[in-house]
C-alpha cells in the first residue's frame, strides 16, 4: 500500500487575475471566470472524453486538460485498436450476430467512426481510423461546449487546508506557463491516477507480489498489405493462420529472433491494404518512471521494424508493404491502483457479477500481459500458462463495474474513472480496455454533475441512482448497427477512397458529421 504525502497549495502560483513579469494574465474577472468550473476531467482518453461530454450535456462547466494535441489516450497516442469490451459475442462473428453491451457515449462515438468509413470491416467488427476517433472527439467536445486545454500538464492539487483531503483546485504547466483551476468536483481519468495520488488518496502499483505491472506494447500499423487472400480466408483467425507457418518456421530455423511475441496477432484495419499489430513486448518495465518508459519506446520502436521489416522479406502478402506508422507513445496496460470504497476482484469477472450500483458492463477477460517474460504472453491469474478460455464471464453473460470503484474514502470530490479505478491486479486486466472505459466515464460524469446540482460529495451520490441515468444498463445487448452492418470486404478494400463521398451518414444528435461540420466551422474551442 502506497500512500503519498498529501499535497499542500503552492503559493508560487499566480492567482486568477494577478499580474507578474511575463504581464498580465487579463482582466481579473475574466480570468477568474476562466479559471473556474464545476468539474475539471484530467486526461482526454476514452474515459476522460466520456465523462467531460457528460458533464457538459448536463449543464456543468466543464474543463478537460490533456497533454497532447488531442484526445483518445491508448487509442490514439498508443494506437491500441479494436475497441473491447463492448462485444456480447466473440468481435469475429458473422454480420447478423454481433452485439454490444455498451451504449450511450461509446455508441454514439462508434456510430460516428461509421458514418466517416472507418469503422470496422467483415473480419473485425470494432477496429476503427485512429484519425477520424480524434476528430470526432474534438467535434462533438466543442458542441458540447467543454472547454478544452491541450499541451497542459497537471503538477499538483490544492487541498483544503483544515482536512487536507476536499480537492479545491489543481496546477497545471503548458507553454504559457504555469496556471491554476478550481472546480467542485475532480474526475481522475489520467489513466495512472495521477490527480489522486497527488491528492494524498492510498493506491498499490501492479501485482501484489512484486509490484510488477503488465507488459507494455508499441503497436504499429503496415501498409500496402495484400489483403485479398486474407478476406478470402473469410475471418480474422484464418488471415492470422495464413502467416503463422512462416513465423513458426522461422523462430525454430533461427532466422528470425524475436523472443517478444510467441505467435501471430495482428488486426484488421478499416483503411484499404492496412494492418495493425500488435506484437512488440517490454517486460519489468513501470509507467510511472521515465526512464523505463523512454527504454520501452525505444526498445518498443526496434521490435516493431525487426518484425516489419521480416515480413517485408518473407511473406508473400507483405512483399509490397511497409511499416506505415509506430505509436508515438507505449501502450501502458497497468499502473496504481486506488484504493476504492470497493476492489473488483478476480471473482467478480469469472462470475458474472452483478452490482445495484452497475454503471457499465463488460464480457473481456482477465487478459495479463505477462510482466516478466515474452512467451505466454497473456497470463492466468496464478502466472502458469495461456489465457485462452475460462477467464472471462460464462458464455452469454456479462459483468458490472459498481460505482464504488470509482469513489473512495480519502477524497471526497474525487472520482477516479479510468483504468487507475479500484480494482485488483486480476480484475483491472479485465476492466481496463476502451469500450468499458467509455462506460466508467460516462458514469463519472454523470455522478460529478449531480455532486455539483446537490452540492455534496461524490460518495453521497448514490451508484443506484447513478445506473437508473444510463438507460442501456436496462436494455439487452444491441444487436443494430454499427455492429451488424452488412459490407463486401473487397469492395470495402476497393472503393475506401470513394466511401465518404458515397455513404450517407447516420444521423445523430450528436454526432452527425454532416450538421456538426457546418456548425463547427463557426464555433472555435472554448477558451
Amino acid at each position: 500500500m502506497v500512500k503519498p504525502a498529501v499535497p499542500s497549495s503552492s503559493p508560487s502560483l499566480p492567482r486568477a487575475g494577478a499580474r507578474s513579469a511575463a504581464g498580465s494574465t487579463g482582466p481579473a474577472g475574466s480570468a477568474e471566470k476562466n479559471r473556474r468550473f464545476d468539474v475539471i476531467v484530467c486526461g482526454g482518453g476514452p474515459s476522460g472524453v466520456a465523462a467531460a461530454l457528460a458533464a457538459a450535456r448536463r449543464g456543468c462547466r466543464t474543463l478537460l486538460v490533456e497533454r497532447y494535441g488531442f484526445c483518445g489516450g491508448m487509442a490514439t497516442a498508443a494506437l491500441v485498436n479494436p475497441f473491447s469490451g463492448h462485444a456480447f459475442h466473440d468481435q469475429l462473428a458473422p454480420v447478423g450476430k454481433r452485439a454490444s453491451l455498451i451504449g450511450g457515449i461509446f455508441k454514439e462515438v462508434a456510430l460516428a467512426l461509421h458514418a466517416g468509413g472507418g469503422f470496422g470491416s467483415v473480419l473485425m467488427d470494432a477496429a476503427f481510423d485512429e484519425e477520424l476517433l480524434k476528430r470526432i472527439y474534438d467535434a462533438a467536445l466543442v458542441e458540447a461546449g467543454v472547454t478544452v486545454r491541450y499541451h497542459t500538464y497537471l503538477t499538483g492539487v490544492r487541498t483544503e487546508t483544515k482536512t487536507g483531503k476536499r480537492i479545491i483546485g489543481i496546477n497545471t504547466i503548458s507553454k504559457g506557463g504555469p496556471e491554476a483551476f478550481s472546480a467542485e468536483v475532480f474526475v481522475d481519468c489520467s489513466g495512472d491516477g495521477d490527480l489522486a495520488a497527488m491528492a494524498g488518496c492510498p493506491f498499490s502499483v501492479g501485482r501484489p507480489a512484486d509490484g510488477l505491472t503488465q507488459a507494455m506494447t508499441v503497436s504499429f500499423r503496415m501498409a500496402n498489405v495484400d489483403k485479398r487472400a486474407m478476406a478470402a480466408a473469410g475471418g480474422m483467425r484464418p488471415a492470422r493462420a495464413l502467416v503463422e507457418p512462416y513465423f513458426q518456421q522461422a523462430l525454430a530455423a533461427g532466422e528470425l529472433h524475436y523472443p517478444h511475441r510467441n505467435f501471430v496477432h495482428f488486426y484488421d484495419y478499416p483503411r484499404p491494404g492496412v494492418l495493425h499489430f500488435n506484437m512488440t513486448r517490454i517486460n519489468r518495465v513501470s509507467g510511472l518512471s521515465a526512464e523505463d518508459l523512454t527504454h520501452a519506446e525505444i526498445e518498443g520502436r526496434r521490435q516493431a521494424f525487426v518484425l516489419g521489416e521480416w515480413l517485408m522479406r518473407n511473406v508473400p502478402w507483405f512483399r509490397d508493404a511497409f511499416v506505415d506508422k509506430v505509436a508515438c507513445q507505449v501502450g501502458v496496460r497497468e499502473t496504481r491502483h486506488i484504493d476504492g470504497l470497493y476492489t473488483m476482484t478476480m471473482d467478480d469477472i469469472v462470475e458474472a457479477r452483478k452490482f445495484p450500483d452497475g454503471i457499465t458492463r463488460s464480457r473481456y477477460f482477465i487478459d495479463i500481459h505477462n510482466p516478466t517474460g515474452a512467451l505466454d504472453p497473456h497470463q492466468r491469474p496464478n502466472g502458469k500458462g495461456e489465457v485462452r478460455s475460462g477467464f472471462g464471464p460464462p458464455p452469454g453473460d456479462f459483468y458490472e463495474v459498481p460505482y464504488r470503484c470509482l469513489v473512495n474514502a480519502h477524497c471526497p470530490n474525487l472520482l477516479v474513472a479510468c483504468r487507475a479505478l479500484s480494482a485488483s491486479h486480476e480484475a483491472s486486466a479485465a476492466v481496463r480496455v476502451m469500450a468499458t472505459m467509455h462506460g466508467v466515464g460516462e458514469a463519472a460524469g454523470i455522478a460529478a454533475t449531480e455532486a455539483v446540482r446537490r452540492a455534496c460529495g461524490v460518495t453521497e451520490i448514490p451508484g443506484e441512482w447513478v445506473r437508473s441515468q444510463i438507460a442501456y444498463m436496462s436494455e439487452p445487448p444491441d444487436y443494430g448497427a454499427p455492429w451488424n452492418v452488412e459490407k463486401n470486404f473487397e469492395q470495402k478494400e476497393m472503393k475506401a477512397t470513394e466511401m465518404k463521398n458515397e455513404e450517407t451518414p447516420m444521423p445523430h444528435p450528436a454526432f452527425c458529421m454532416t450538421d456538426m461540420e457546418n456548425r463547427l466551422r463557426m464555433q472555435p474551442v472554448s477558451r
